[in-house]
């Protein structure tokens, strides 16, 4: 692992907090961590306006970087905290919440505009309504209401609604349209186009499988074992790929072939990475650095970002972006 930016937030506000205490890192709960690119890095969670302002509660808050680390600007949201986020290249899709999940929580949708940090709000409901944003692509999001499931255009409002045989099964926006890919009878790939009802069968698969999937633009299949503890991953040529469970997949990344997780042992952490689907492993052992279990953001099996303290104090990095290396 090699270490290729490290950012202070003391850099971005000049100042410590708590009646000049405490760094201003401390006042900030990140729990988003996310590539858009090779250079654009988002940062989201919350903050503590007390601790800033000497105000009650938390607002939320989203960092970018477009430089990889070197420096970010920051968008702030009413709300309290930053729950969900689905960048893409123009637009990202934010989702912030307040008040939890009481009879008084509300979710919050806003459209950012990756070149110009504006954003508008798309919707608000209670959080214990049964609405969900999903699979954005840009332009089009799947949009479920209780038991109804839609492709929704979020610049237009206009939506599409999925029918049974779609959404019955785990099922794929496509990257750049109203399309969707999915299962049908476990071995025939269907394209489904949304707009036009339209059905078209892309792939007869010698197999059967039970779940396809879209990891980072790359497809792949899915094949539970007897007692469905387990499965057995595929590419689209039907070439097997590794075994996963959700005890070996908890906490792992994956990208193709690549696979990486880490460990907190305290006082280091120790980086787990892959070339080869899990079979055999590179180990990166920090010597004076810990991290928060929160999942860390990762870009195709180049770099990973995360949030940092150092034991010694002298070192005051936040975040900091490592390259991994063969």
């Amino acid at each position: 692992m090699k270490w290729i930016e490290k950012y202070s937030f003391y850099d971005f506000y000049k100042k410590n907090i708590n009646n000049g205490n405490f760094p201003p890192g401390t006042g900030l709960k990140l729990t988003i961590f996310k590539f858009l690119n090779e250079k654009t890095i988002f940062l989201a969670g919350s903050k503590d306006l007390h601790a800033f302002y000497n105000k009650p509660g938390d607002c939320a808050i989203l960092f970018v970087s477009k430089d990889k680390g070197k420096s970010y600007q920051e968008v702030t949201f009413p709300e309290e905290n930053v729950k969900f986020l689905t960048p893409t290249e123009k637009y990202t899709l934010v989702e912030t919440n307040i008040n939890g999940y009481s009879a008084i929580g509300k979710n919050v949708i806003y459209l950012l505009d990756n070149t110009t940090l504006q954003f508008k709000k798309i919707d608000e409901y209670s959080s214990n309504n049964k609405i969900s944003y999903k699979q954005f692509n840009g332009e089009y999001v799947i949009y479920s209401d209780n038991n109804e499931t839609y492709v929704l255009n979020i610049l237009t409002e206009e939506k599409y609604k999925l029918p049974n045989d779609v959404v019955e099964k785990n099922f794929i926006l496509n990257d750049s349209d109203a399309k969707i890919t999915f299962l049908r009878e476990n071995n025939k790939v269907v394209l489904y186009d949304a707009k036009n009802n339209l059905y078209e069968i892309s792939k007869t698969l010698k197999g059967s499988y039970s779940t396809i999937m879209n990891t980072f633009g790359e497809i792949t299949l899915g094949k539970e074992n007897l007692l469905k503890t387990s499965g057995t991953i595929y590419d689209l040529n039907e070439k097997e790929l590794f075994e996963a469970s959700p005890k070996t997949e908890k906490g792992l990344y994956r990208y193709k072939n690549f696979a990486s997780y880490f460990k907190e042992t305290r006082p280091y952490v120790i980086f787990f990475y892959s070339y080869d689907y899990g079979k055999t492993w590179y180990e990166y052992k920090t010597q004076n650095m810990f991290t928060t279990s929160v999942p860390k953001g990762y870009y195709k099996d180049k770099y990973i970002v995360l949030d940092v303290s150092y034991y010694d104090k002298k070192n005051d990095a936040d975040i900091e972006v490592g390259e991994f290396q063969k």
